[in-house]
């Protein structure tokens, strides 16, 4: 006697168990919805049940899910490009059946989904992704101190590609401030008569002119957001170019957009509030950096883990590192000392004026001075009283505390109680170290799980703190600024040590299905895949687990295995999933990426859709369950 054809056309098997074609849950969840009857289709009231169990959308209601099954069978359904769309996880033809492709036989009858057309749904990022929609308006009290949130920003923004020779001109900082970035950084040199050219010190990059730069700013400022813009002015300028960038300024912002603060706010005693600087352009100057000799020298230990994770690009993450590593590193330190060293020799045998000098910017012109909300200091240029090395110390004003990396690691390590109430009231920002050349960047959590509200980072880099960044940035209607947990807000008496203490408050429990659709250079059947998780957050939720290896199938399965996290302070946490694939020759080679703020993430079965490292979309997808639970 013949066995009876699987239901559906998937490959059922025994409860007891998995199935190992990803798609068990999605038919007990479909069974469960449909409630055994015979006829094997979805109603809207099926699906509605199914959106407030399962995937925990509370609010849906029937007349809702009629319009998201009308919505998709017009959207999706209809259109010829999705009739050819082979099914993950459905083993029928690679065409969609009659009614498949029609799943309302009649425009008159209400909509249904069949099986098939139920998994083709839970497919489709754009009506079911792991992320809640972006809200039109902020929903984080904005009515706080600009210190009271983090702020997204970025750093060298008129650059592309490299440190060293990379291009200057307005098109990344457009971009910038198309993905939500509000902290805009200008490096402003004395040009050829009265121009200001904005260019990578000490390197051979080419300028792009300071007009040029503000006219970008001040047509795209506030496209994507109403929030507040600061323009992070690094400033090599004498005074008479100070006077023109004032000029400059005021001609091209004027009154209505550049926020020119009263006497008695230069600077602060408190910051204001975002809300009461919508649609506002602050001005902020930045000290020169250390030339990058300088930061060698007094940071080699720093510059020599750069030169090892970044330049020679050892992958710390999978223990990869070469067997002549110590003697690459020093090769590799020679010859960026060696580079530089030629740089600025050529730098410095050009002619100049007696005005391009950094003595003449060690103070500011009046017209320029007036202009500055947010004045940023070195720590050793603080209160008098601060030493070399010693805490943060809290003035009469609100000031911003601009660290390097070294200089971070060096607060956290010896003195993060100071680093932590220093940032209650003032703004910390935090730059990448001058070695890196590639435009790589540091891990921001590091400064945000301090307190420290501006990470800048290179947005010309492809790497996952660019992801997370980005991924943190994306809550709070997208607006750039993101309200800080409250055990870092001024009203918590947590110290470091107590910050460490608290106990987890939330359990993420998390599935991977299917995976489907690689790069057809990554479709070879010989090859092996996992996914590997990462939980981005406070000290104590950073957390990193992978899922086993499955080999010789372009649409593996994990749907047995289950990783689970703990996680203490949520609304700091971002949850990074990276599809790597193992072959032969490759032990962990790279397939795609996705950053989810951990509180944003919606339960049940979800689709992550796969980006590249430069955050482009692939075709490639991951079918996920999600389950959360408060504790």
């Amino acid at each position: 006697m013949a066995s009876p054809k699987p239901a559906f056309g998937c490959c059922l098997s025994s409860p007891s168990a998995p199935h190992q074609n990803g798609c068990g849950l999605v038919e007990e969840e479909f069974e469960k919805a449909i409630r055994g009857r015979k006829v094997k289709a979805m109603n809207a009231a099926d699906l509605a049940t199914f959106l407030i169990n399962t995937q925990c959308e509370k609010s849906m209601t029937e007349d809702r899910a009629t319009t998201l099954m009308t919505d998709f069978n017009r959207v999706v359904m209809k259109s010829d490009s999705s009739r050819h769309f082979r099914i993950p996880g459905f083993s029928g033809s690679s065409r969609l059946s009659r009614s498949s492709r029609h799943a309302t036989p009649a425009p008159e009858q209400p909509p249904t989904f069949d099986f098939p057309t139920f998994l083709r749904f839970l497919w489709h990022p754009d009506f079911n992704g792991p992320q809640a929609a972006k809200s039109s308006t902020p929903t984080d009290d904005m009515n706080r101190p600009l210190s009271d949130y983090y702020i997204s920003a970025s750093h060298n923004t008129y650059l592309s590609g490299n440190q060293l020779w990379g291009r200057c001109s307005t098109t990344p900082i457009i971009k910038a401030l198309e993905e939500g970035c509000r902290v805009i950084e200008l490096d402003c040199w004395n040009g050829t008569g009265l121009n200001i050219d904005v260019l990578h010190g000490g390197t051979l990059t080419k300028p792009v002119s300071f007009q040029e730069c503000v006219t970008a700013i001040k047509n795209h400022a506030f496209q994507y957001s109403d929030y507040p813009v600061i323009v992070t002015i690094e400033n090599h300028l004498d005074h008479e170019h100070q006077k023109e960038a004032a000029k400059v300024l005021h001609e091209i912002l004027g009154q209505r957009m550049m926020f020119v603060p009263p006497p008695t706010e230069r600077p602060p005693k408190l910051f204001r509030h975002p809300e009461q600087l919508k649609n506002k352009i602050i001005i902020s100057d930045k000290p020169p950096g250390l030339p990058l000799l300088t930061q060698i020298v007094e940071d080699r230990e720093f510059a020599e883990e750069i030169i090892k994770k970044e330049i020679i690009g050892s992958d710390s993450e999978d223990g990869e590192d070469g067997e002549d590593e110590n003697e690459h590193s020093r090769k590799c330190m020679k010859k960026v000392l060696t580079r530089q060293d030629q740089i600025s020799r050529s730098r410095t045998l050009q002619p100049t004026s007696s005005q391009d000098t950094d003595d003449s910017s060690s103070e500011f012109d009046p017209e320029f001075d007036k202009l500055l909300y947010i004045h940023c200091q070195k720590p050793n240029e603080m209160e008098n009283d601060h030493v070399k090395g010693g805490p943060l110390k809290i003035g009469k004003v609100a000031i911003m505390a601009n660290l390097s990396e070294p200089q971070l690691n060096a607060q956290v390590k010896d003195h993060p109680d100071s680093l932590i109430e220093f940032s209650k009231r003032n703004l910390g920002r935090v730059y990448p170290f001058g070695l890196r050349i590639d435009s790589s960047n540091g891990d921001p959590m590091y400064a945000w799980e301090h307190g420290v509200q501006i990470a800048a980072i290179n947005w010309q880099g492809c790497d996952w703190p660019v992801w997370i960044s980005k991924a943190l940035f994306s809550k709070n209607g997208g607006c750039g600024y993101v309200k800080k947990p409250a055990v870092l807000l001024p009203e918590s008496k947590h110290d470091h040590r107590s910050l460490k203490d608290i106990k987890p408050k939330l359990e993420l429990k998390v599935k991977f299905l299917l995976g489907y659709v690689w790069q057809k250079k990554y479709a070879s059947r010989r090859r092996g895949y996992f996914v590997r998780v990462t939980i981005h957050g406070m000290h104590g939720d950073k957390q990193k687990k992978r899922t086993r290896v499955i080999k010789q199938s372009p649409n593996p399965s994990w749907e047995d295995q289950e990783l689970e996290f703990q996680i203490r302070v949520p609304e700091l946490a971002v949850l990074r999933v990276e599809l790597k694939r193992r072959d032969r020759m490759i032990r962990n080679g790279w397939v795609g990426q996705c950053c989810v703020p951990v509180t944003e993430l919606l339960q049940g079965i979800r689709t992550m859709r796969l980006a590249a490292r430069n955050g482009d979309h692939r075709r490639s997808k991951l079918l996920c369950y999600f389950e959360k639970k408060l504790l």
